[in-house]
């Protein structure tokens, strides 16, 4: 069915009749994954269209993902691989439920659309850029909004001259921010729209009030300058478990939730808000 281009209906045939294990098995749920998370749309294109594929895709790599975590022979790459393409899906469905309600929940919004950089190599690298520079631009990181902003209008450059070279990566330097993707098929935003942000980012690129650098924080292990958003620490090597709201890193154990309860939490049925109000107390 995937092969047809039908995924939603490929990933409902999982859903309805089991995602068992194997070596051939699990490269076609990471090639549906990968091809269904990948795909690209437009600004315009409605919630209802593209988000009930995500979240059946999010129901089968939760099934994916507890059966290889329950088996003793399974290969950790994949494990490594299936996890990675479950909390891509996880923060997808959760940025559009924390967008759609606004309010308390845009700040909420506004980290996870940071965190979603870090999935550029699975996700439409444009768009992800985009809404991250959007986000920092509402809530007044304009030096990081730049700097993301501007990214996504190399990218937009690249897919118009028909071109997939590399970009230069040293405002991403010591990130977790992939630097090696395919460009989308698809532009997220029209021409006009493309047109204004590249008006913005001229005008700003004329502020000397913006400085082009990422937001950081300090390393709670070596207490170096770390990019806010990065599940690692390039002075040090430590690795940060991500918080399963927003994406964001969390430095020490306070709050801190095994996987098997959060996916079990967000898969019980419990209203969302229950549960976001659950994980953040």
């Amino acid at each position: 069915l995937d092969l047809r281009g039908e995924l939603e209906e490929a990933v409902g045939v999982l859903n309805t009749h089991g995602t068992p294990l194997g070596a051939s098995n699990l490269a076609l749920y990471k090639q549906l994954a990968r091809d269904l998370l990948g795909r690209g749309r437009g600004v315009s294109t409605p919630e209802g269209v593209w988000l009930p594929g995500v979240q059946s895709l999010r129901q089968a790599l939760f099934r994916v993902w507890t059966a290889l975590k329950a088996s003793p022979g399974a290969d950790a790459g994949d494990v490594r691989e299936i996890d990675r393409l479950l909390h891509c899906a996880h923060y997808l469905c959760l940025h559009a439920a924390c967008r759609s309600r606004g309010g308390a929940f845009s700040e909420v919004a506004a980290s996870i659309a940071l965190s979603l950089v870090r999935y550029c190599d699975v996700l439409p690298a444009d768009r992800v850029f985009y809404e991250a520079g959007q986000a920092c631009k509402e809530v007044g990181k304009l030096n990081q909004a730049f700097v993301l902003t501007n990214r996504f209008i190399d990218i937009c450059e690249l897919m118009d001259d028909g071109e997939d070279a590399a970009l230069e990566n040293s405002d991403f330097e010591g990130t977790d921010v992939p630097f090696d993707f395919h460009l989308p098929d698809t532009q997220f935003l029209p021409e006009s729209q493309r047109e204004e942000v590249r008006d913005w980012v001229l005008t700003q690129s004329m502020d000397q009030k913006i400085e082009p650098v990422l937001s950081m924080r300090s390393c709670s292990k070596c207490s170096a300058k770390v990019y806010e958003a990065s599940l690692l620490c390039s002075s040090c090597n430590t690795r940060f478990k991500p918080c399963v709201v927003t994406g964001m890193p969390v430095g020490r154990g306070r709050g801190e939730l095994s996987p098997e309860e959060v996916f079990e939490g967000f898969h019980s049925g419990a209203q969302f808000k229950d549960y976001v109000e659950f994980v953040l107390k």
